[in-house]
Protein backbone atom coordinates (compact mmCIF):
# COMPACT_ATOMS: atom_id res chain seq x y z
CA UNK A 1 0.00 0.00 0.00
CA UNK A 2 3.01 2.48 0.84
CA UNK A 3 4.33 2.05 -2.72
CA UNK A 4 1.19 3.17 -4.24
CA UNK A 5 1.10 6.14 -2.42
CA UNK A 6 4.79 7.15 -2.98
CA UNK A 7 4.40 8.87 -6.29
CA UNK A 8 1.17 11.02 -5.21
CA UNK A 9 3.07 11.99 -1.95
CA UNK A 10 6.05 12.47 -3.82
CA UNK A 11 3.99 15.24 -6.36
CA UNK A 12 1.93 16.90 -3.45
CA UNK A 13 5.30 17.69 -1.94
CA UNK A 14 7.40 19.24 -5.18
CA UNK A 15 3.76 21.06 -5.47
CA UNK A 16 4.44 22.68 -2.33
CA UNK A 17 7.95 23.08 -2.33
CA UNK A 18 7.52 24.85 -6.12
CA UNK A 19 4.51 27.31 -4.07
CA UNK A 20 6.82 28.13 -1.21
CA UNK A 21 9.68 28.89 -3.52
CA UNK A 22 7.05 31.28 -5.67
CA UNK A 23 5.71 33.11 -1.86
CA UNK A 24 9.28 33.38 -1.47
CA UNK A 25 10.16 34.99 -4.50
CA UNK A 26 7.12 36.94 -4.71
CA UNK A 27 9.31 40.59 -4.40
CA UNK A 28 11.06 39.52 -7.48
CA UNK A 29 7.66 38.39 -9.46
CA UNK A 30 9.51 40.00 -12.92
CA UNK A 31 12.55 38.10 -12.65
CA UNK A 32 10.52 34.52 -11.70
CA UNK A 33 8.02 35.40 -14.33
CA UNK A 34 10.91 35.40 -17.39
CA UNK A 35 12.53 32.69 -15.29
CA UNK A 36 9.65 30.46 -15.33
CA UNK A 37 8.43 31.68 -19.69
CA UNK A 38 12.38 31.17 -20.49
CA UNK A 39 11.94 27.58 -18.63
CA UNK A 40 8.83 26.52 -20.19
CA UNK A 41 9.94 27.68 -24.07
CA UNK A 42 13.14 25.60 -23.29
CA UNK A 43 10.88 22.41 -22.21
CA UNK A 44 8.83 23.02 -25.37
CA UNK A 45 11.99 23.27 -27.80
CA UNK A 46 13.04 20.00 -26.07
CA UNK A 47 10.57 18.18 -26.70
CA UNK A 48 9.67 18.62 -30.04
CA UNK A 49 12.96 18.11 -30.68
CA UNK A 50 12.32 14.53 -29.21
CA UNK A 51 8.93 13.98 -31.05
CA UNK A 52 11.01 15.38 -34.42
CA UNK A 53 14.07 12.60 -34.03
CA UNK A 54 11.37 9.76 -32.87
CA UNK A 55 9.78 10.37 -35.97
CA UNK A 56 12.36 10.75 -38.34
CA UNK A 57 12.90 8.56 -41.11
CA UNK A 58 16.13 6.47 -40.92
CA UNK A 59 18.63 6.94 -42.99
CA UNK A 60 17.88 4.63 -46.02
CA UNK A 61 14.33 5.30 -45.72
CA UNK A 62 12.75 8.23 -47.76
CA UNK A 63 10.53 10.78 -46.53
CA UNK A 64 7.75 11.73 -48.99
CA UNK A 65 3.93 12.27 -48.44
CA UNK A 66 3.16 8.38 -48.81
CA UNK A 67 5.40 6.72 -46.31
CA UNK A 68 4.30 9.76 -44.01
CA UNK A 69 0.70 9.02 -44.34
CA UNK A 70 0.71 5.62 -44.70
CA UNK A 71 2.44 5.12 -41.36
CA UNK A 72 -0.53 6.97 -39.29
Amino acid sequence: MTVALTNPAAQACAFVLGCAVIHAARAHAAFLTRLLVTAIIGASVLLLLAASLTYAPGADETFDEVSVYAAS
